[in-house]
């Protein structure tokens, strides 16, 4: 397998999630008993939200280097000191988690090390942390979850604090961001504990689990290899994640189909991605090609989410169609109700010829539910945007998002909704769905789509694991949160109070 590339923790990226702070690392005292950092803040403010949403995630980008030039400081900003608080109606502040996906930053030209630094080290230079340091830049994605007004605002102040004194040290993998130590060359501590986590850290047995706080969320499965034979097997024949759980504990999905002797649905996989025609050959059932793991790009733990990002490679036999690069984010828990899992898809020919998907109700999102589930083993239903119930209704509809639920419990229901984004071809999707337990995004339902090689197609959905049915879950609800067009906006920064 190609070389493992891990970012390290960018904060210390899901899905309904949660605004209840994570236990903070504990600050360990200067010598001369003053404070680790010069602190300073900036105001943001979020506005387009759904009225009253809760659990919205939402990003901006921030430059750390700017923000402290608008002020006439310089230094180097710690990324682990960054943190953020919701501002109340009555003005007041509750700090909720906040995530920083590091920008990439070139390596050091020259390797420089502090005195008394030994030799040998791994990591690529070091600096004074008190020095005035525009090499270091710091800044990225900032992530966290909104929560909105009654007109779809929600006021956040976000702080950050120059390291007084010690050491920053550029890390040998990527992103290459800085580290920073203290006087006593203590590491800083994490603001927030990354509870979303991804391990083991490479594949064990083709398996890759995710944890929040360390209770077992899902499994994502890569499948076959790509230095693997192209010869056909009956073995796993695609990239899959199961068992997908509840806010039980318990998995809402399935893997191949109920009562079923033959096996003829063994290549239902849990939640997967397929497609039955990929210029003209079959990557849908188990006689078909295979869509092999070629690397993975990065790992992130987290306290808001974590992210997986893949590469894999569609082929059938000795011929290769399709290059994806799949993206799944998987949010911390929004209390004890429900969970948000993103999906980013990118599908790009492997040559310079375009590639045709043929028209077909399957692919490319797929999800088999547990029987309990499903109307016809455990009195569930499937419901979708348009208030349609069940197969009879539901098939071969369009519609924003489509929802699966039913008993888990003697008393209780759960549920797992896929939401098709706005932004999607041919949105709002087709669904293809059974009675018995499988429904899935027809990408190609009334019409065949062409893939241009310097056209990648892009497919977004996010999956809603909840409680309750459709109604209770908040499915609509959670659709305008994930359809909303926020616009994020930074004020002036100043000193912190």
């Amino acid at each position: 397998m190609p070389a493992l590339v891990r970012r390290g923790l960018c904060l210390i990226l899901l899905c309904g999630a949660s605004a209840a702070a994570s236990a903070h690392g504990a600050e360990p005292p200067a010598d001369d008993g003053s404070s680790l950092y010069e602190p300073f803040e900036v105001p943001i403010d979020v506005d387009g939200l759904p009225p009253d949403a809760a659990g919205v995630p939402v990003h901006g980008e921030v430059d750390f280097v700017e923000l402290l030039q608008q002020i006439g400081k310089s230094g180097a900003v710690d990324e682990r000191s960054v943190r953020l608080f919701r501002v109340l109606a009555d003005g007041s502040r509750r700090e909720q988690p906040v995530q920083l996906l590091a920008r990439d930053q070139p390596r050091a030209a020259v390797r420089q090390f502090l005195p008394g630094t030994v030799s040998g080290v791994s990591y690529l230079t070091e600096a004074a942390a008190s020095e005035s340091q525009p090499a270091i830049p710091a800044g990225g994605q900032l992530w966290w979850i909104a929560r909105a007004d009654g007109e779809g605002r929600a006021s956040y102040r976000l702080q950050f604090g120059v390291l007084r004194r010690g050491r920053a040290i550029q890390v040998p993998y990527p992103p290459q961001n800085w580290r920073m130590f203290d006087q006593q060359e203590r590491a800083t501590p994490l603001a927030y504990f990354p509870r979303m986590q991804i391990r083991p850290q490479w594949p064990v047995d083709g398996v890759l689990h995710i944890t929040d706080n360390a209770q077992p969320v899902t499994s994502y499965r890569v499948g076959p290899l790509a230095e693997s034979s192209p010869v056909a097997a009956a073995g796993i024949r695609r990239p899959f994640l199961y068992p997908v759980n509840g806010p039980d504990g318990i998995s809402l999905t399935e893997f191949g189909k109920s009562h079923d002797a033959t096996g003829s649905h063994r290549h239902h996989y849990s939640l997967w991605i397929a497609h039955h025609a990929v210029a003209g050959r079959n990557f849908w059932s188990d006689t078909g090609g295979l869509i092999v793991h070629r690397e993975i790009v990065l790992l992130e733990d987290g306290p808001v989410f974590c992210r997986l990002v893949v590469r894999a490679r569609w082929r059938d036999g000795d011929t290769d169609l399709l290059d994806e690069q799949r993206s799944i984010t998987i949010y911390a828990a929004g209390g004890e109700d429900s969970r948000l899992i993103d999906l980013d898809l990118q599908f790009r020919p492997v040559g310079q010829e375009p590639v045709e998907l043929g028209q077909t109700t399957f692919g490319f999102l797929a999800l088999r539910v547990a029987p309990s589930l499903t109307p016809f083993d455990g009195g569930g239903e499937i419901r979708n945007a348009r208030g349609q119930r069940n197969e009879q209704h539901v098939h071969l509809q369009r519609a924003e998002w489509l929802d699966q639920s039913g008993p888990i419990l003697p008393d209780r229901w759960s549920g797992i909704a896929m939401l098709d984004h706005p932004g999607n071809p041919n949105h709002p999707t087709m669904w293809h769905c059974r009675n018995d337990g499988w429904a899935g995004a027809a990408f190609c339902g009334e019409r065949p789509w062409t893939i241009e090689p310097d056209q990648p197609l892009r497919l977004q959905y996010r999956l809603v694991v909840h409680r309750g049915d459709a109604v209770q879950g908040g499915v609509a609800e959670h659709w305008q949160a994930y359809a909303a067009a926020y616009h994020v906006r930074w004020g002036q920064p100043q000193a912190a109070p």
